[in-house]
């Protein structure tokens, strides 16, 4: 067993308190979680680092986590600031070495600069998990071992969608995502059929997002990228039909990965308006969507791969970068 702290300087979309829980309930891996910065999303944080943040509050932190021997990043690297300031405040960054540390890369930091990713797993032998499927991340960063989001099944409301309606999410965190071609393209099926909402989700926590969702049978995933990413996983759960921008390297990973594949504002259009003329595509994709979702993204099966990804990395017998 290990006792594992994973730390996020953002919330990370929950993925890491969500692995934090997974690890406690599924594995026999004692985990805690630090969160440094929370969004506008305000998920569930387990050690929130602000709330520590006077000289009383660092000591009593630091004895509470004197015991990690196993380490597991989101995204930013152990010798990047804040993280490496964080680690040597908690009196932990000594024991950094290449058998007890992950790092997940995912999201747009390396994707935006893979170089530092790869020179720093050439330098200090880091094993990198959870970006393979994203061929922007893994093309580019050096090794990465094929970990996947977590669906946080315990807080995902039951279905509700109108039965008179097609109503359509989209829950963008960047504008870049599709907001402008969203819009125009609702626009547009509004004028055409009159059983066509449009849900923009904006500005709202987490907790408000999932509970629109759930009220709702279509969702728009986004317009930019290479893979699906967790509204998506959501969306599937919620038995929506779900349109996304995906590359054919996540049609080799998922072959049954039932996402309709877009890559432009007129796919957008021409999809949705099938989906609109032939509403049992919806039921059906839906249905495919609910059971990919609890087979591939299910936190048993994933504290299932990061458990043996753990065990792999401390027995000390891979050789990357040595």
């Amino acid at each position: 067993m290990s006792r594992v702290l994973l730390i996020a300087i953002y919330d990370n979309a929950g993925q890491m308190i969500e692995l934090c829980k997974a690890l406690n309930k599924y594995t026999e891996h004692d985990a805690r979680c630090i969160t440094k910065t929370q969004t506008y999303l305000n998920y569930e944080t387990d050690i929130y680092l602000p709330d520590y943040d006077t000289p009383t509050g660092m000591l009593e932190l630091r004895s509470l986590l004197s015991d990690r021997d196993f380490f597991i990043f989101s995204e930013f690297l152990p010798d990047d600031m804040p993280v490496k300031a964080i680690l040597e405040e908690l009196g932990l960054y000594r024991k950094l070495t290449r058998n007890n540390v992950i790092i997940r890369t995912a999201g747009t930091n390396p994707q935006n600069k893979p170089e530092h990713y790869l020179f720093a797993q050439m330098r200090r032998g880091w094993t990198y998990a959870g970006g393979y499927h994203d061929y922007l991340i893994s093309s580019g960063v050096g090794f990465v071992v094929f970990t996947r989001n977590i669906l946080p099944v315990d807080k995902i409301p039951e279905p509700n969608p109108p039965k008179d309606k097609i109503r359509v999410a989209f829950a963008p965190t960047k504008r870049r995502k599709g907001v402008d071609a969203f819009n125009r393209v609702m626009k547009t099926m509004i004028q055409e059929y009159d059983n066509v909402e449009a849900v923009p989700i904006t500005g709202k926590s987490w907790r408000e997002s999932i509970k629109i969702k759930s009220e709702c049978n279509v969702t728009f995933d986004k317009l930019i990228g290479s893979t699906y990413g967790n509204s998506a996983i959501e969306s599937m759960y919620l038995s929506h039909a779900v349109l996304s921008k995906i590359d054919y390297f996540n049609k080799v990973l998922f072959p049954d990965l039932p996402i309709i594949r877009i890559n432009t504002e007129r796919d957008l259009y021409t999809k949705l308006k099938k989906l609109v003329e032939n509403p049992e595509l919806i039921e059906e994709i839906g249905k495919k969507g609910r059971d990919f979702a609890l087979k591939m993204h299910h936190p048993k099966v994933i504290a299932e791969q990061w458990d043996n990804l753990i065990k792999f990395v401390a027995e000390e017998k891979h050789v990357y970068g040595r």
